[in-house]
Order: structure tokens, then sequence, then C-alpha cells
């Protein structure tokens, strides 16, 4: 009897070793989201050393699926029949050693994307919060309510709305700098967000004006992921 116990309680580690080392070796979670105006939409491979994984679809107007690459330091691929392995690397991305659900912008630069990591259980990046991503040369203001930002080019930074008062929005307006002063150059409101928050990039058209592309996420699927 006592032999039965002990083969079956060491079946049962062995069991839960595995599925613990499974749960390790898959890597963190991982979504996309990319940093151009309009609904364009990528295909896009994560490639570690000669592996190869299936194909996510990254766009503009929302988070892609989430993937799991197989290490924390990756490229990302599209097909190219002229290279030996068949794909080609147009973007590098390198995870922290901490953390187990990401977010990678994608700001393209020629034919590439400059990646930029966002942890996303970031504790300031919570419901009702929202991130900006400045993909301009231009340093900005942001006002929201009566609280000031500063937003530095490539840099992300998080900032919360102001307290919600009678109504279930708030004013927002952008500045741009022109001859030592703040310039506002967009103003609008925003609603309060109660189970989303905001992904907010800058960038300048194709006439040189300042613009910017709002994007929300669901947290439904975030707080899931515990």
């Amino acid at each position: 009897m006592f032999h039965r116990l002990t083969a079956a309680l060491t079946v049962a580690a062995c069991f839960s070793a595995c599925l613990a080392f499974g749960a390790e070796s898959a890597g963190p979670g991982v979504r996309a989201l990319l940093l151009v105006p309009g609904g364009p939409v990528v295909k896009l491979h994560p490639m570690s050393g000669e592996t190869v994984g299936e194909a996510v679809q990254v766009g503009a107007r929302g988070l892609s699926e989430s993937f799991r690459p197989a290490a924390r330091e990756f490229s990302l691929a599209i097909p190219d029949a002229k290279q030996e392995s068949g794909y080609r690397a147009v973007g590098k991305v390198t995870l922290p050693e901490q953390g187990k659900d990401f977010i990678i912008l994608l700001e393209p630069a020629k034919q590439e994307f400059k990646v930029h990591v966002v942890n996303s259980r970031e504790s300031r990046f919570g419901a009702d919060s929202v991130l900006f991503f400045n993909a301009s040369e231009t340093i900005l203001g942001a006002s929201l309510g009566g609280s000031k930002i500063l937003i530095k080019p490539r840099v992300a930074v998080f900032a919360k709305p102001p307290p919600r008062g009678d109504k279930p929005f708030y004013q927002v307006t952008f500045y741009q700098p022109d001859n030592s002063k703040a310039r506002p150059f967009a103003n609008t409101r925003w609603p309060h967000r109660d189970a989303s928050r905001c992904y907010v990039f800058f960038y300048r058209s194709e006439t040189g004006r300042l613009a910017y592309h709002a994007v929300d996420e669901s947290l439904t699927p975030v707080a899931a992921a515990e």
C-alpha cells in the first residue's frame, strides 16, 4: 500500500513539474499595435533563430491577438524568397526579463519597424487610463481636464483623466510649440472609460501637420489572463 502511494505521489509530482515547465517555456504573451494612421494590416511571423512561428495579423485599429514567442529576444519577419530561410526580419524585439504580458508598438521606419515595448500590466495603465506615444520629433503637451502633461518623442507616457464630475466626459487639448509658446492643435472631449484604456499616438501627416490616432482596448482579456 505504501509503495503504491509513493508511486502515485511521484507520478503526480512529475506531472505537475511538466505542467510548470510547459507554462514557463511557453514564454510571455505578446500583442502588437501598428503605429500607422488609418487601417492597414500586416502579417508578421515571430522568429527565434531558425524557428518561425505562425503569422500574426497586426493592424492600426486594434491590438493583435496574443501570441507567445519562443524566446524573450526574437524578430518579427515577413516571407522573402531571396533569403535562405525564406523570411526576412523587419523588427527586433527584446522583452524585459520580468513580466508575462507585453504590448509592442510598431513604428514604421522605411522597410522595417522600430519596436517599443510596454508592460501590459503597468500599474499606471489601468481602466480609464491613456498611453501617449509621440512619433514626431517635437515635444508636445497635453491637458486632461486641469492636468498638464509633457509628451517627449518616443517615450511611453501614462496619464490618468481628471476625477469624474457630473458629466461622463472631460476636456482634452493637445499643444505644440510655436515661438516659445504652446499653441493648441487639437481640442476635443473624451468619455470616461469604465472597462477600457486608450492608446494615443501622434504623427505628422503628409502635409507636415501634427495629428493623432487613438485606439481603445477592452481590459476584459487582460483581467482573464491572470
